[in-house]
């Protein structure tokens, strides 16, 4: 090979490798430039998201009710579970001068009737409400376990016992429990049929909803004062003393029936916070020691303090709920005005060369300006209205599920100018 040759050579192989080389450096370069800006930005979906504003209050329940009364004091089986309704004349309980060992296994299998014919009722068949109820329950029957507050501790177990049969129904892993309370009652026959010990029937003579928690407050809280009193007695009302209705002269109360569907709750507020709501209007209320249970409540009235400050919230509804319970005065939220939306972190929202409100999206690997309403702001977050895709400037709008950039850095977005042609231009953002 002539020395001419072998110089061409050489340069040829120099000339690859250090192409080889500086490609490989570029690749390098690149990797890692790609990499940085990858893991710099954080993009999310955007989700469906509702925002409250709530009132707090303490309220009373107000009720048409009759207390049922024994002849005589002894051990009571009562037949039907608080909430249940009953016909007129029925028998709601069975008095024994001593209870045996057989009569306290009657009583239990009342009280599991009780639990499984709740348990039946579904109302929400998705897991989210019912485990979130069950959360709060869980803290509560702790809770009323430290202080020692061994009945509502009682009730609140019950609670706890339905939802979490509820639940079972929920994600498939029963279809109900018609079975076992099919069981239970035709075992409860036997031993009322069977039964020696000397006893006697107790019946009601109106319909309604059966209690067996009987307070003292029945003749005192009812329909009509919520209805009729004025602000003074009102609030004089709310801090009376119970009547004493376990043993009058009409023998000893052993339950009582709401012989209405109508019920009311009145709550003391200040004036301002009142005429925030507007009577006849609905609102949702939840009960959160009673596992977070929610009524629609329509608002009756308001019901000024003449001359001062104070204020009173009269609401009604015709739902009745065993999950409330049997206490009489309950912590309740009123919702007094809900948003509803997409939910976006203010440190997202930006303004585009036109001054619109928006935010960028991550769409086919591209960086894209989504405009945005801002309804409400709290917390870190906005929300959103969310577009129907028949309304005008849909397209233009931000929509769920799309991906959302929270943070970046040196972002390029290209865009498509009139000639066709396409210019790229940098947006920086920093979250």
């Amino acid at each position: 090979m002539k020395d001419t040759d072998k110089e061409v050579l050489k340069k040829g192989i120099i000339y690859v490798l250090s192409s080889l080389l500086a490609i490989a450096a570029i690749v390098y370069i690149v990797y890692h430039i790609v990499s940085y800006f990858k893991e710099d930005m954080r993009v999310e979906p955007v989700q469906y998201a509702e925002q409250s504003e709530n009132l707090t209050l303490t309220a009373v329940i107000f009720r048409d009710e009759q207390v049922i009364y024994g002849d005589r004091s002894g051990g009571v089986v009562r037949l039907y579970s608080n909430g249940e309704r009953v016909g007129k004349n029925a028998v709601v309980a069975r008095v024994y001068e001593t209870l045996r060992t057989e009569d306290y296994t009657l009583s239990r299998i009342e009280k599991r009737l009780g639990i499984l014919t709740e348990s039946n009722k579904i109302s929400d068949n998705t897991t989210k409400n019912t485990d979130a109820k069950i959360n709060k329950l869980y803290y509560t029957v702790r809770l009323k376990s430290e202080e020692g507050d061994f009945s509502t501790l009682s009730e609140k177990t019950d609670e706890l016992l339905i939802l979490l049969n509820r639940r079972e129904i929920i994600v498939n892993a029963r279809l109900n429990f018609n079975t076992e309370i099919a069981d239970l009652r035709a075992m409860r026959d036997r031993m009322l049929a069977s039964g020696s010990s000397v006893g006697y029937d107790v019946t009601t003579d109106v319909s309604g909803y059966f209690s067996g928690f009987v307070d003292g407050y029945e003749n005192i809280f009812t329909s009509d004062k919520a209805l009729k009193y004025d602000y003074k007695e009102l609030s004089g009302l709310l801090r009376s003393e119970a009547d004493e209705l376990s043993v009058t002269d009409k023998g000893y109360a052993v339950g009582k029936v709401a012989h209405l569907p109508t019920w009311y709750i009145c709550a003391e507020t200040d004036r301002d916070t009142a005429y925030k709501l507007s009577e006849g209007e609905s609102y949702t209320i939840g009960f959160p020691m009673a596992s977070g249970s929610e009524t629609e409540f329509r608002l009756e009235r308001i019901v000024a303090e003449n001359g001062g400050e104070g204020a009173m919230l009269v609401f009604s509804t015709d739902i009745q709920s065993a999950e409330i319970g049997s206490a009489r005065k309950q912590t309740v939220s009123v919702t007094m005005e809900k948003t509803t939306g997409l939910r976006v972190p203010i440190s997202a929202v930006r303004t585009d060369d036109d001054n619109n409100t928006g935010v960028y999206i991550l769409k086919n690997n591209k960086v894209t300006f989504r405009k945005i309403d801002i309804l409400t702001e709290g917390d870190g977050y906005c929300i959103v209205r969310e577009y129907a895709p028949d309304e005008e400037g849909y397209v233009e709008m931000l929509h769920q599920y799309d991906n959302l950039i929270i943070s970046g850095k040196g972002l390029k977005e290209q865009a498509n100018t009139d000639d066709g042609e396409t210019t790229e231009y940098e947006i920086r953002i920093f979250g």
